[in-house]
């Protein structure tokens, strides 16, 4: 019988002759490692999943509990990954982390080259192809997620609690279901004469209502290197305003697979088009506001049917992505009766704090489109339950669109500041080129002192991660936020009007699972040769799947 020691230490030794010892070297003080299965080689009991901790080249801890990541670590996930060799706390590390279990089958062992993922000898890494994590809110997260968008609503999920009803393992797929419902209730407080005018009488929008309901399948396919999909849906029949011709039962909002290239990403389906980082955020995660600003909803698109492309480099300290789309399957038109759009984006962060609580974020994006069938922007106060109060009707023959975005952000601790400027150039004979343009800035500070997580893989801001909810005893995350935003869509002869809007508002976590929200705002909107204002009040309730 051949002894796990004696295996291990052929195993290791067999690397070199594989070509494979130089493939990945670390030099770090710390790693950490989540996800690995330590077998049972005698079949006495049952394996277990642990985490791993390295600390200057000495095994430092092996438990079945979440190790923390501090600043010091980098952090790996093993996706389960088998492991070989001797885990004595305080000893030099010395194991193998191979992709399959060596006990079905004995290739495995006699080809390391194929399955073995991570090896570190005499506290040394020689060895090492798992998927990075780039912070603590990654963990839980599904293995190999490396979309470019954040994940809607609570999407991908925590995989690894085998207890949760909402959570679906097997050798080849991974699933999570998760979901989101919003409940608000809207109050106006003024509307003077001029606006109501404009845009209607806005007493028929107050009262409660269900403001979404959204569920989703996300996962992995169990490749090698996974693959991610996601599948999310939900009702539109709740909604009022715009046109009632727009609203439908049944909506799908995702469908996409993500597919590993290298070290970028690869993305095909429904997504969300790689511009904006307003656009690219998930709306209940956006850093404290209700709706996006009337800017970003009024000139970008929600999602778009096509292929993206991401990666990041210079240390992760930038970020690229780039796109093309063209949503013909749900318009029943033609490819060249649809839009055809091409996007790009840009993100970096000049500075960064050694322990990355501060920072600043740059971004610019573009976006062309070939303005099929014509073009049309418009936009609601920035309350859900209210009217359409912008709008340049259809510009039926523009020959083509060209949008331009600027981001900048900062997070100094618990306080984050993100502003956007968007601009869109259109091309049309009849109109005389117009422009529109907007922007807005956006203010919040955590007074329970959580920091929002800055994801490094798409440049963009996580949602605040509670760190002391009501059931252990705490406040929950409590935030207070403020926002002003303005967009424009008068130019040359279309008098779309505009628009300033200020917010301000409060945002509790009470759990991660729950969000309470109440938010004020106030706008004033010129159009057809007057200016009128009005301001409501709404309070939303959410419960989110997790």
């Amino acid at each position: 019988m051949i002894r796990p020691k004696f295996l291990f230490i052929t195993m290791l030794m067999m690397l070199p002759f594989f070509g494979i010892t130089q493939d990945a070297i670390i030099d770090l003080e710390n790693i950490l490692i989540r996800n690995v299965t330590v077998i049972d080689q005698e079949r006495k009991s049952e394996d277990v999943v642990v985490s791993i901790l390295i600390k200057q080249g000495k095994l430092n801890l092996v438990t079945k509990d979440q190790i923390a990541l501090s600043k010091d670590d980098i952090a790996f996930d093993a996706t389960g990954g088998f492991i070989f060799g001797e885990l004595e706390v305080g000893k030099p590390a010395g194991f193998i982390i191979l992709d399959q279990d060596p006990r079905i089958n004995v290739d495995i062992i006699l080809d390391t080259k194929s399955y073995a993922i991570f090896a570190v000898s005499k506290g040394k890494v020689i060895l090492n192809t798992m998927v990075r994590i780039d912070d603590d809110d990654m963990q839980g997260q599904l293995s190999g997620w490396e979309s470019y968008t954040s994940p809607p609503l609570a999407l991908p999920l925590s995989y690894q609690n085998n207890r949760k009803w909402n959570v679906f393992r097997t050798k080849p797929v991974t699933a999570v279901l998760g979901g989101a419902i919003l409940m608000e209730n809207t109050r106006w407080f003024s509307d003077d004469p001029v606006n109501e005018q404009q845009v209607g009488d806005l007493s028929e929008f107050k009262g409660g209502s269900v403001r979404g309901f959204r569920a989703g399948l996300g996962g992995t396919f169990n490749f090698k290197k996974p693959w991610s999909y996601l599948f999310t849906f939900g009702t539109r029949a709740f909604e009022r305003g715009f046109s009632e011709d727009d609203l439908s039962e049944f909506v799908l909002y995702d469908y996409r697979v993500d597919i590993p290239l290298g070290s970028a990403s690869l993305s095909v389906g429904k997504t969300r088009e790689t511009i904006s980082i307003s656009r690219l955020s998930s709306l209940i995660y956006l850093p404290s506001q209700q709706e996006r600003a009337s800017v970003a909803d009024g000139l970008l698109p929600s999602r778009n049917i096509g292929i993206t492309i991401n990666n990041n480099f210079a240390k992760e300290r930038m970020t690229w992505a780039a796109g093309v789309f063209n949503n013909w399957f749900e318009t029943n038109r033609s490819i060249s009766d649809n839009p055809t759009v091409f996007t790009g984006r840009i993100t970096a962060l000049p500075y960064q704090s050694e322990d990355e609580s501060n920072l600043v974020h740059l971004g610019i994006a573009g976006r062309y489109s070939n303005a099929a069938a014509g073009i049309r922007y418009k936009s609601k106060t920035e309350i859900f339950s209210g009217p359409v109060s912008v709008d340049t009707d259809l510009i039926d023959d523009a020959e083509s669109t060209f949008h331009y975005g600027l981001e900048l952000a900062l997070r100094k601790g618990p306080f984050i500041l993100v502003s956007e400027f968007i601009q869109s150039n259109v091309r049309s004979s009849t109109f005389n080129d117009p422009v529109f343009k907007g922007y807005y800035i956006v203010a919040s500070y955590t007074i329970t002192g959580e920091i929002r997580s800055y994801n490094k893989r798409g440049g963009v801001f996580n949602k605040v991660k509670v760190a002391n909810g009501i059931n252990t005893g705490g406040w929950g995350e409590l935030e207070v936020y403020s926002r002003w935003s303005s967009v424009d869509m008068t130019d040359q002869s279309i008098d779309g009007g505009e628009m300033n809007t200020f917010s301000a508002g409060i945002n509790w976590y009470p759990i991660s699972a729950i969000q309470v929200n109440i938010n004020y705002r106030y706008s004033t909107l010129d159009r057809f040769g007057d200016v009128g204002y009005n301001s409501g009040l709404v309070s939303r309730l959410v419960f989110i799947l997790e």
